[in-house]
């Protein structure tokens, strides 16, 4: 059985036919999905398809380094405190994404200064704490800073890096803070991050999708979703020489771990 630990089943994309996205996953060994969010109105939605598919979705509220809802005008401050309001609703196991994102914004979102990025992941920290929450960080190119500020935060929660991208030299600070490392389907193509992923032990290693992104080959020209984990799966057990009844039962076991689901 297999988890995907980072779907974005609250986007448009999926409005059509959810029912059979999840039916489809389910055929495929996904019994479980962790709905990640970017904004406010993401995290409300992915709370009410984990109350609707009890037991299958599991909501991640967040809110993005980047404005993914530009037109939203309500203050950092504001936002956090609807974050807290939403956090403690039925079927929410972690908080994010979240994190640093020092790239240019991609049409139709808004760049944030660094200084207000800092802000609201400090903050969403926080709140993850005082929760009991785990973290899913989003990180792009701000690596260091985005470790650094984890490694000073106090009685720091449980985490993931979402998409890992920090490289060989990464990996032991990631390690160092006892975080998991989120792997995509870029692993099917991507060279450089199949040599780093044989760094990382596989007790440490989560499985994501990122849906409806980073399809893995041989669907690379399609719409990703959460049954192509499966297909994740079986290039990481050819990767790491192991099977994939090896590569299921630990990478849902730090699942399990992480989110308590």
């Amino acid at each position: 059985m297999l988890i995907d630990t980072h779907a974005h089943l609250n986007f448009c994309d999926f409005e059509i036919d959810l029912p059979q996205v999840i039916r489809q996953a389910t055929k495929n060994s996904v019994i479980k999905i962790i709905c990640a969010s970017s904004n406010l109105a993401d995290s409300q939605k992915a709370i009410e398809l984990a109350q609707k598919y009890s037991g299958i979705v599991f909501a991640s509220v967040g809110i993005h380094p980047q404005q993914t809802d530009p037109n939203n005008t309500d203050s950092p401050e504001r936002q956090i405190q609807q974050l807290i309001e939403l956090a403690n609703q039925k079927g929410v196991v972690a908080i994010g994404e979240c994190g640093l994102d020092f790239s240019p914004a991609p049409p139709g979102e808004k760049d944030r200064n660094k200084e207000e990025q800092v802000f609201l992941f400090q903050k969403q920290i926080e709140v993850a704490q005082k929760n009991k929450l785990a973290l899913i960080i989003h990180t792009r190119e701000s690596f260091l800073q985005t470790i650094e500020i984890l490694k000073n935060s106090r009685n720091l929660p449980k985490g993931v890096i979402h998409c890992y991208s920090g490289g060989k030299k990464g990996v032991a600070k990631v390690l160092e803070l006892g975080y998991y490392f989120g792997i995509d389907g870029n692993l099917t193509y991507d060279l450089g991050l199949q040599n780093v992923c044989l760094q990382i032990p596989l007790e440490k290693i989560l499985l994501e999708t990122d849906s409806p992104f980073l399809s893995p080959e041989p669907r690379r020209s399609q719409r990703n979703e959460p049954a192509n984990t499966k297909i994740i799966a079986e290039f990481l057990a050819q990767l790491k020489n192991a099977s994939f009844g090896k590569i299921a039962e630990m990478t849902t076991g730090n699942s399990s771990d992480l989110f308590g689901i």
